[in-house]
């Protein structure tokens, strides 16, 4: 949607009646509190008190949401082609389904009359047009931040918002413990290769991309170090890893975590070369939950099962 359709589906709903926006009544509006200014990655947004209607947009949010006690102050999320199983909570009719993040639904968004929506990263793109009319925050942060302070960023804004602080900081402190105790289980000097499958193909993840923990604070030694950074990583052959040869295997299928079907990454890996690799002859192949590693990976408790999960096995 253009940014001229994207104005134009917001200022005329902005003008519907309240008893349309949500079906909330004069006599149900919040109270005002005391106002907030929360300070994000795009500025400064200011609300009349801790939020009441929220919207996310992002679903690691969501998840961090949840973790600081304001699930019941949620009115809509983009709910996509499949909730991650941690959130299946969220696939309740009582919460809007706006649409995906890739393309939220605007109009949806609007009726809902929300007095903070929030987003990130896929979603970034729209908070200058949202924010004309909702108050909007944005969580996103760059690959220049460790895997905590990037939880911690993200966590601390949004705690901001829906007056959670004391509780924000419970949860990071929590993240803190949890990796903590996962460097103490990681052996030093092993090498791995972090693979994602997605339409039957596969690409490898360095130590810039998503998945960058299990490098820079677990301590893994890249099997491959000229990994690109990009989104989705590089493309790589059965050959590149056989020669590659790492000690540990770990493997996100994207097609099951953004619910496409697909062959699963166990099975796009299953041929000789992968078999005669270190990593698949001494078992230390870990697939990681694609829900918690791709999509839900800032939330705040989210970090601490990724964190278990990149260690189950070592």
């Amino acid at each position: 949607m253009n940014r001229t359709r994207i104005a134009g589906a917001l200022s005329a709903l902005l003008f519907l009646p309240l008893a349309a926006c949500g079906g909330q009544s004069a006599a149900e509006e919040p109270a005002a509190g005391e106002p907030i200014t929360v300070t994000h990655t795009q500025g400064e947004t200011t609300l009349d008190g801790p939020a009441e209607r929220i919207v996310v947009l992002d679903l690691g949010s969501l998840d961090t949401v949840r973790a600081l006690g304001a699930s019941d102050n949620v009115v809509g999320l983009t709910k996509g082609a499949a909730l991650p199983e941690p959130l299946s909570e969220f696939a309740d009719e009582k919460y809007a389904d706006l649409g995906s993040v890739v393309e939220p639904d605007l109009e949806a968004i609007a009726a809902l009359d929300p007095d903070l929506i929030i987003a990130g990263f896929r979603t970034a793109a729209l908070v200058e047009e949202l924010s004309k009319n909702f108050p909007t925050i944005d969580i996103t942060f760059d690959a220049e931040k460790s895997f905590y302070e990037g939880i911690e960023y993200s966590t601390n804004i949004i705690a901001k918002a829906v007056g959670a602080e004391d509780e924000a900081a419970e949860q990071l402190a929590e993240v803190e413990e949890a990796l903590a105790a996962a460097q103490g289980k990681t052996p030093g000097g092993q090498t791995a290769l972090i693979l994602m499958t997605s339409g039957g193909k596969v690409s490898a993840q360095g130590t810039e991309s998503r998945y960058r923990v299990l490098h820079n604070e677990l301590g893994f030694e890249p099997a491959i170090s000229d990994v690109d950074a990009e989104a989705h990583g590089d493309a790589i052959s059965f050959e590149a890893i056989a020669e590659a040869n790492p000690d540990v295997l770990f493997v996100v299928d994207r097609d099951a975590a953004i619910g496409q079907e697909g062959q699963a990454a166990a099975q796009v890996l299953d041929n000789e070369l992968m078999a005669n690799t270190t990593a698949w002859s001494n078992g230390d192949v870990t697939y990681l939950d694609g829900g918690r590693w791709y999509i839900m990976i800032h939330g705040v408790d989210n970090a601490v099962e990724m964190l278990s999960d990149a260690t189950a096995t070592n």
